[in-house]
């Protein structure tokens, strides 16, 4: 009887860590912050710095790592303009860097330029928000299927500084050089 019971431990054991969907490197719980727009939940991944920074291959292989994890419908589409909310875990209050890259399907670099520079987003008792603007690299395509609506995959990154970096990837347009005809 206690053999039986045994197995099913391990059974149930391997059911529980085998069915998290989250990965962040070493990081296989789910991360502690959700990204929001519109009430529609941005897959995200956290991921502990050693020191606070990490080189841009790094930062690229955590793309890759989200971007294999989900399928092209599950990036969620959201329009320039919107916004898009940050809660993390806890009752925090800092200034956190947010930097912006486009992104191929698979999450490497699109280009070979890093970020689109950092913008500042004040996370204030555990939330914060910023609105989703252009990225200027999105115009650097010469293929006309990339401006179409959706088509643009960028790859965001919040670090605070602490020790923790937040990533997440959604679809966007490229954005507008003037009226349309």
């Amino acid at each position: 009887m206690s053999g039986r019971l045994m197995a099913l431990n391990m059974l149930l054991l391997l059911l529980l860590t085998s069915c998290s969907t989250w990965s962040g490197g070493q990081n296989t719980e789910r991360p502690p912050v959700t990204v929001l727009s519109d009430g529609s939940e941005i897959p995200a991944a956290a991921r502990t710095a050693d020191d606070g920074e990490s080189d841009q291959e790094d930062r690229q292989a955590q793309y890759r790592i989200l971007m294999e994890q989900l399928e092209e419908a599950d990036i969620p589409y959201i329009r320039l303009g919107e916004t898009v909310e940050i809660h993390l875990g806890g009752e925090n209050s800092a200034h956190y860097e947010l930097t912006d890259v486009i992104l191929l399907p698979d999450g490497s670099y699109k280009y070979k330029m890093p970020d689109n520079g950092p913008e500042t987003v004040m996370i204030s008792e555990g939330a914060g928000s910023f609105v989703l603007g252009m990225n200027p690299a999105a115009f650097l395509s010469s293929n006309t299927a990339d401006y179409e609506p959706g088509a643009t995959v960028r790859g965001f990154r919040l670090n605070g500084g602490a020790g923790q970096e937040f990533f997440f990837v959604l679809r966007t347009d490229a954005g507008s050089i003037g009226p349309s005809l």
